[in-house]
């Protein structure tokens, strides 16, 4: 392992994670990203065997990025460390061609671990993902998390997503105003989201 691209907008992590790195591989080199164009600056002067990624970055869409690694420097492994919750976005990024998926808060040793697999030219995930991709797959049920919504919590979904406000909304609809607020509570429920910066994320990971 030669030289390995840290991408997080946190100093503070790329620091931690870079001090990792050395003593996994104390021979090698580190180099640090904040966002997308500082990402493919690198990428581009550069060839890294790996990426950690994280996928909440200023100016940065994710799925862009990681299709532009892919299709440019296929030789890349991408192991993205997020925060976000993996049985929400791990299934759709190791479809989009990521290498493995962890929570930032996963231990030293299975950091370690999925590296060494994808190193290995292996998909690595967290037991949790697993366990979804597993369900999934033996209960013949797609990862979409949209596909969980009734056809009028989607449409409210999609208006959140536009920027409408509820009350907008209930005009719209021609629904009452609480209507639309517990449609609202449902769907977020359904997809396992607290807040409207969520819904959006998942929207733009998920072409909604």
């Amino acid at each position: 392992m030669k030289r390995i691209l840290v991408a997080d907008d946190h100093g503070i992590v790329r620091f931690g994670l870079t001090m990792m790195l050395l003593d996994f591989f104390p021979d090698c080199t580190v180099d640090e990203a904040w966002d997308a164009e500082s990402v493919l600056a690198l990428i581009k002067k550069n060839t890294y065997p790996l990426v950690l990624l994280d996928l909440v970055m200023p100016d940065t869409d994710p799925t862009i990025l990681i299709h532009h690694i892919k299709n440019f420097h296929p030789e890349t492994k991408i192991l993205i460390l997020s925060m976000n919750d993996e049985a929400l976005y791990g299934a759709r990024f190791i479809q989009l061609g990521a290498h493995a998926y962890l929570k930032k808060d996963a231990p030293k040793d299975e950091i370690k671990k999925a590296i060494e697999t994808v190193m290995n030219d292996k998909r690595y995930v967290g037991q949790k993902l697993a366990d979804v991709l597993i369900q999934s797959s033996l209960q013949g049920k797609s990862i979409q998390p949209f596909e969980r919504l009734s056809t009028r919590e989607f449409q409210i979904a999609t208006y959140l997503v536009q920027g409408y406000s509820q009350k907008q909304i209930s005009e719209l609809l021609q629904v009452q105003y609480g209507t639309v607020n517990t449609l609202k509570q449902r769907l977020y429920q359904k997809l396992n989201i607290e807040h409207h910066k969520e819904l959006a994320e998942l929207a733009l990971i998920y072409g909604i």
